[in-house]
């Protein structure tokens, strides 16, 4: 496995420690940062040392999750960010995700879920919870879809094969196509809906009624 650094913002002290604890006893993982609030974080993040992921809860004092996100793909766009929190209504999921945020886990998950959450996203896709992804899908109405973003149908079918939660190669299997041209494919969506991952590529996709 290749080594990766994560830091955590999480106002819950005892909860903090609990996560920082699971991280540090997995071999290839290294947790040495954590911060109560968005704004101890910022303090931090002008320094040469950046994680390659940030765990991010929403409900934080002061500045809260999904600002975070958003001002931390300002100062910091190449750091990715995962939400790990309680709220599972389709708003923040959506607000998270279109803020930036790579992945969208649930605090109810077990550690193994989240370190396979994580482990996805640092391999370049994406991680949501399950009951997260059947409540963006189950509760988004699906109106006439947007020609707004012009996007072919093959692009179309991508979409909705990410919103199934597959990886680029998942999807290239299912698609009968090669993994290169799913991934070309993926470039073209990302930059027709101006979104920076997966998930967000989702999440704008569904607002727009494209899938």
């Amino acid at each position: 496995m290749i080594p990766f650094n994560i830091w955590i913002v999480e106002d819950d002290t005892g909860f903090r420690r609990i996560l920082q604890r699971m991280l540090n006893r997995v071999d290839h993982i290294t947790c040495a940062r954590t911060f109560p609030s968005c704004e101890d974080l910022f303090e931090t993040i002008d320094e040469d040392v950046h994680p390659d992921l940030l765990l991010m809860d929403l409900g934080l004092p002061g500045m809260g999750g999904v600002e975070g996100i958003q001002k931390l793909t300002q100062v910091a766009p190449e750091i990715t960010v995962v939400v790990l929190t309680v709220f599972n209504d389709k708003q923040k999921v959506l607000d998270a995700l279109d803020a930036g945020a790579t992945g969208y886990l649930l605090k109810t998950a077990s550690h193994e879920e989240i370190l396979m959450g994580l482990q996805n996203v640092f391999l370049g896709g994406a991680a949501l919870s399950p009951s997260i992804a059947k409540i963006v899908l189950q509760e988004m109405r699906k109106p006439e879809p947007s020609e707004e973003f012009d996007l072919s149908d093959r692009e179309v079918e991508v979409l909705e094969q990410l919103a199934k939660g597959l990886s680029v190669q998942e999807i290239a299997d299912a698609l009968d196509i090669a993994h290169r041209t799913g991934r070309f494919h993926l470039s073209r969506i990302y930059e027709k809906l101006q979104v920076q991952s997966q998930a967000g590529a989702v999440a704008k996709a569904l607002r727009a009624g494209i899938i």
